[in-house]
């Protein structure tokens, strides 16, 4: 008799009471609440790090590629990563193309790499010699809509999440500080 008493006691406890249920809801709802947000910040700095790079890397070649074939390569917008974008709307994508014959127009064998568009909530906003398209001779940037240099604000969505690019008159490209300001007015 001892042991079915045990056995019935056992069979009563292979579940979780309502109140245990709710706690245990109530433990993950204050996880999520906590962790969600700050994986949304993470995943927008990662965003912008990538087209940041991928910019810059793209620069990169343009100038090195200018300097060593002694001729204008130019960077410019590009939704199909074959023919540039007269808009300025970097958004889209862009590609690095060698204009050793200067008419400003990509020909297949010009073309030295295409950028795929980066995540729709990335937003480019291209300024001074950069505006329209930027351009490298092995001396430098070329000045373009009255300007020297060039410079690319990356914004994230709404957020205040921003990187900024700039190039010197001498080609030079850096990452440079930015606070956000840029992509609340612009």
């Amino acid at each position: 008799m001892n042991k079915n008493k045990q056995a019935s006691s056992n069979d009563n406890q292979r579940g979780l009471t309502a109140i245990e249920l709710l706690i245990a809801l109530a433990a993950v709802a204050v996880v999520i609440l906590i962790t969600v947000p700050g994986a949304s910040m993470l995943i927008e700095h990662y965003r912008l790090k990538s087209t940041s790079s991928d910019l810059v890397s793209g620069l990169f070649l343009a100038r090195a590629e200018a300097i060593n074939r002694a001729s204008t390569v130019r960077v410019c917008p590009s939704e199909n990563g074959r023919s540039c974008r007269t808009d300025g709307d970097w958004s889209k994508g862009w590609l690095v193309y060698s204009d050793g014959n200067g008419d400003e127009v990509v020909q297949d064998i010009e073309l030295l790499e295409a950028f795929a568009a980066p995540n729709e909530r990335v937003h480019i906003v291209a300024s001074g010699a950069a505006k329209k398209t930027a351009a490298f001779t092995p001396a430098g940037l070329v000045r373009d809509n009255g300007a020297a240099k060039g410079e690319f604000i990356l914004c994230y969505g709404e957020s205040n999440g921003s990187k900024a690019i700039q190039i010197d008159p001498d080609g030079w490209v850096s990452l440079v500080p930015t606070d956000g300001q840029a992509c609340r007015t612009g």
